[in-house]
């Protein structure tokens, strides 16, 4: 992947990374063969004593995991992650961006917002939203400007042409998105928007924050 642009090789770690997750999940979920001991007609000799699985690791996950129904559930929330995932990677990868800048576009494209908020909204340390702003600012999609009372204060703000790349982005992603679900009926879509609000109030009721606004 050398040769590849950054963005381009971005695209493809995101892209096989999602896939190998799915794999490994259904591969923890899988029922475990029998053992196959010295002399059964396998090339390979067990690592492990007489009766034991050659991995143990394994072993340890087969005994813990859950139901078939909550193993299918799962499941279902891992494919559909990662098919959004990529979707949205795709589209940005698409309009030379990150998948974190576009983010950040579509939330200071709702209001200007400050570092600290910013960081807090994203998770990340001071420093690597400095490193997010500067090159965002750098190729003339945002700016800080000075909060008014506060000096040492600064918000960051969309430009002209952040805004015009934040809309066409953001317009893009839904396109994509609504797409995917173009086999499902209106009411079965209906269900699918009920049942997302109810769980992202779920997953959001303990967090210390709210995941980030935008696309």
């Amino acid at each position: 992947m050398g040769c590849l642009p950054r963005s381009r090789r971005t695209l493809l770690v995101r892209s096989v990374d999602s896939t190998c997750y799915e794999r490994s999940w259904r591969c923890t979920m899988a029922p475990m063969s029998a053992p196959r001991s010295v002399g059964s007609g396998s090339d390979e000799p067990t690592r492990s004593g007489a009766g034991e699985p050659a991995d143990s690791s394994i072993s340890s996950i087969s005994s813990i995991s859950a139901s078939p129904e909550e193993a299918a559930d799962a499941l279902a929330l891992v494919q559909l992650s990662g098919v959004i995932r990529d979707t949205f990677a795709r589209v940005a990868d698409r309009h030379d961006l990150t998948p974190v800048q576009g983010r950040m576009l579509c939330v200071l494209a709702e209001r200007p917002h400050g570092m600290a908020e910013l960081a807090r909204l994203f998770g990340v340390g001071k420093a690597n939203l400095t490193g997010l702003v500067d090159r965002a600012a750098q190729r003339g999609l945002v700016e800080r400007a000075l909060v008014p009372g506060d000096r040492r204060a600064v918000r960051v703000v969309l430009t002209d042409d952040g805004r015009r790349a934040a809309l066409a982005f953001h317009r893009d992603v839904t396109g994509e998105l609504t797409g995917l679900l173009a086999p499902l009926t209106p009411e079965a879509r209906a269900g699918l928007r009920e049942t997302a609000a109810v769980v992202a109030r779920s997953a959001g009721a303990g967090a210390a924050g709210a995941p980030p606004p935008g696309c």
